[in-house]
Formats: structure tokens, C-alpha cells, sequence
């Protein structure tokens, strides 16, 4: 008995192979250089299909962003929110960015393509993106100011640095750079930066 699939059923598979063909793209030839065409024609569809699951472009970014980062985000907000001081978790979230990056390459560097593509067309807009997204690093970091395990300085700052040497580092992990060289050398740079410095005594 051959079980066919219902109208939705077609659209969400359409839609997810088109999303599917967009990071392959993107991750090989960036955002500005795919077309909506090779789009379609990569996952075997036409213009018109593409067009009927997207009105726009944004619309596609939008959802290969949030297809990465759905696969991504749970294990690191569960690396927040472990058991442990700031730093230890701080040191978690770098170690589990980066080996995601080494075991999704592909996913990788179409994440980091889109948001260079929108860091260039968009600069302000991407900055909001990036405050939103950080809220739960912020957040660690004045947890670890509070609890004085962490020095002062300003947690948005710092976690708007972390995040961008993050991307950075990930498109180099992406590419083959080594990870655990790269993370070690993440974890130690971060923690040396935020950790408080135990005052001498004389």
C-alpha cells in the first residue's frame, strides 16, 4: 500500500530540501553569489516552487539560520546552565561551539555566510540580532561578576567579542583548522580576559 503524502506533508518536504540545497550553496559560494535558480535547481525544483515557500529573500536566510541554530543552540544553553562556576561553564560553551563547527562543516560556513551577508547589508540590524542572541552569555558573565570569580568589565562587550572571535574561529575550524588547538586557545584567551585576578598581599 503506497501511502501518499498529504498537500502540507509536500510543502514542509519542499521547503526543507530547498532550505537543505541553500546551505550547501551558500556554505560553497556565500549569499551574494547563489541565485534563487541554483537554489531551485540544486534541491530539483523550479523558480515557482522556490517562490511559493519564500516571498523573499530574507525569508530563506531567516530559515537557514534557524535551522543551524536549532541543531546547535539546546547543547549550548545546556552548557550554560551546568552544573559549575562561570568560567567552567564559559569554557563548556566555547568547547561545544566549535566542535559542532568541526563535525558540520557544511552548516557552518552557511551560517557564517549569512551572517556576513547581512553584517554588510545590514550592519544595524545584525548588531540587534547579535544583543538579542547574546542575552545568556551576558548573562553568565554577571553571574560571575556577582559571585566575584569574574572581574569587572562590561558583559556585553566581552560577549559580543567572544562571539564574533567564535565565528571566526569556527569558519577556521570548518575549513580544518584544528579544534581542539583552536579551543584550547579560545578557552584560555576568554578566561584569562574575565577572570579575577587574586589581589598580592605584601
Amino acid at each position: 500500500m503506497v501511502v501518499r503524502e498529504t498537500r502540507a506533508e509536500r510543502r514542509r518536504r519542499t521547503r526543507e530540501e530547498l532550505v537543505a540545497s541553500a546551505i550547501r550553496l551558500f556554505a560553497e559560494s556565500g549569499v551574494a553569489a547563489t541565485s534563487v535558480e541554483a537554489i531551485a535547481e540544486t534541491a530539483g525544483y523550479s523558480r515557482g516552487a522556490y517562490h511559493s515557500n519564500f516571498d523573499t529573500r530574507d525569508e530563506i536566510l531567516d530559515a537557514v539560520v534557524s535551522h543551524v541554530v536549532g541543531s546547535l543552540e539546546p547543547d549550548l544553553v545546556a552548557a550554560l546552565h551546568a552544573p559549575g562556576g562561570a568560567l567552567e561553564r564559559l569554557a563548556a560553551y566555547i568547547r561545544t561551539f566549535l566542535q559542532y563547527c568541526a563535525q558540520r562543516q557544511v552548516e557552518t560556513r552557511a551560517l557564517i555566510a549569512v551572517i556576513a551577508h547581512r553584517t554588510a547589508a545590514a550592519a544595524d540590524v545584525y548588531d540587534e540580532l547579535v544583543a538579542a542572541s547574546l542575552a545568556d552569555i551576558v548573562a553568565l558573565f554577571e553571574e560571575g561578576q556577582r559571585s566575584g570569580e569574574m572581574r569587572e568589565f562590561d558583559p556585553v562587550m566581552m560577549a559580543s567579542l567572544l562571539r564574533r572571535a567564535l565565528d571566526a574561529e569556527g569558519l577556521r575550524v570548518a575549513g580544518g583548522a584544528p579544534v581542539h588547538a583552536v579551543t584550547n586557545e579560545l578557552i584560555a584567551t576568554f578566561g584569562q580576559a574575565t577572570r579575577s585576578v587574586p589581589e598580592r598581599t605584601t
